[in-house]
């Protein structure tokens, strides 16, 4: 655009966005992503004349914050198990007005380091209009729920799985504008990106309206690495999740986007660090939707705390439905099917002794915990529910990072240490013996 041009259109009082968008140098949604942060920038400019209405704290700051909670949060645990040795009135009524001062505490600390999701969401536009322009493809980014708060730990970690997940929906999912004119689309795709909280949990859709999951490539691919046998049969929500295996790619050309099979297992890595999980939902010919479902926080949580002989364990409340008692008797006429009644309704159940080879002999009454997983409740069977524990998370060692069903682990009130179990990947690890017993045509041995 000439200088002459700009003058011009300046003399017709338009305005500079509006003359941006009419010579095609920006798109609308750029302009308003623009006209957006000018008005939040001239809002915090406003508070800061009226009287220093917000300061800004480094990130730091806050981490150190959050750990000497989390230590208070151990301590109180550590006064309220006391209280309950020595059976002391005047040193439990002070225990219980100190567990209502840090649980208030601790709501506030972790609210200072919540962050709109919006944030994470502006930078992505960049990556659909440089993509699209290298790809020869006309895609438009649209955003909804930018306000949604999560953790800013959490959003830091969201960055690159979210990334690999809009290249992946640029490049195979979103056709090219000849292609999709014959199938009767508009030339220009669509890639939504939205957030919206669900209980202790932020869901986060990524979804366009591409072609979909060719679901025969991927299942042919999976029997040429030997994953599925010929003919296995399996459902598509199964299926699809096989592109998160490392190196798994249908590409047919290997191409500076994609064909590696080098990014999605990323995104898998990721989101299980997060103790999140991933879902896909894939309709030919209209599009894929990929569902993130994240922790709003990965600090401190509400567990339910558990027993296994000796050991203690914690289960995320946010994951548990209910709780139901059991004679051990009743559990062994069930035999092999471990299948029971909850709600109407039949939940499989996994029997925590055998999972982590728990010694000791087993309680005449057993308790299941029934939690929600993938969208699916399964049952934990433990010796005893002892309760509701704030769960403060400890990262665990470089010798445990890989073991699988625990996530982390907490330290109690008494100095024991409890580990965190990861809901969804032991159902996912106990799924995948049941699989290989079936076609084994037989038990899964232990030592």
């Amino acid at each position: 655009m000439s200088p002459a041009d700009l003058s011009k259109a300046l003399g017709e009082q338009k305005k500079l966005g509006e003359v941006l968008i009419d010579n095609k140098i920006v798109s609308k949604p750029e302009v308003e992503a623009a006209l957006n942060e000018q008005e939040h920038l001239k809002k915090v400019q406003e508070h800061g004349e009226l009287g220093m209405g917000s300061i800004r704290v480094a990130s730091d700051k806050l981490d150190a914050l959050v750990d000497l909670v989390g230590e208070l949060v151990t301590l109180q645990a550590r006064l309220s198990q006391t209280s309950l040795d020595l059976k002391d009135a005047s040193l439990s009524s002070i225990s219980e007005q100190f567990e209502r001062l840090i649980s208030v505490l601790r709501d506030n600390t972790m609210a200072i380091r919540m962050l709109p999701i919006g944030s994470t969401f502006n930078r992505f536009r960049r990556v659909v209009r440089d993509l699209s322009i290298e790809l020869g493809k006309e895609v438009e980014l649209v955003t909804e729920g930018a306000e949604t708060e999560l953790d800013k730990t959490v959003i830091e970690k969201l960055g690159d799985p979210l990334v690999h997940i809009i290249r992946n929906s640029l490049d195979h999912g979103i056709e090219h504008p000849e292609e999709r004119e014959k199938a009767g689309k508009p030339r220009g795709g669509t890639i939504r990106l939205s957030a919206q909280h669900s209980g202790a949990y932020v869901l986060i859709q990524i979804s366009d309206d591409g072609k979909g999951l060719d679901r025969d490539a991927i299942y042919q691919k999976a029997v040429d690495r030997g994953i599925l046998a010929p003919g296995q049969e399996i459902a598509d929500a199964d299926l699809f999740l096989l592109i998160f295996a490392p190196g798994f790619s249908t590409a047919k050309v290997v191409t500076t986007v994609s064909g590696r099979g080098v990014g999605m297992d990323v995104v898998k890595r990721e989101i299980d660090s997060l103790g999140g999980t991933v879902s896909l939902e894939s309709t030919p010919g209209k599009g894929l939707v990929t569902t993130l479902k994240i922790p709003l926080t990965l600090a401190i949580i509400e567990g339910l705390l558990v027993r296994l002989g000796q050991d203690f364990f914690v289960i995320p409340l946010s994951s548990v439905d209910g709780c139901i008692e059991i004679k051990s008797s009743e559990l062994s006429d069930l035999g092999e099917r471990r299948i029971i009644s909850y709600r109407d309704e039949l939940v499989p159940y996994i029997k925590l002794r055998e999972t982590f080879e728990a010694p000791g002999a087993v309680p005449e009454v057993e308790q299941i915990v029934i939690t929600n997983s993938q969208d699916s409740r399964v049952g934990f069977v433990v010796d005893q529910v002892v309760g509701q524990y704030q769960t403060v998370i400890k990262p665990m060692g470089r010798m445990f990072r890989d073991v699988e069903g625990i996530s982390g682990a907490t330290i109690l009130g008494d100095g024991t240490v409890a580990l965190i179990m990861d809901v969804n990947r032991l159902a996912l690890l106990v799924q995948r013996e049941g699989t290989q017993k079936a076609s084994h045509g037989g038990g899964v041995e232990r030592g």
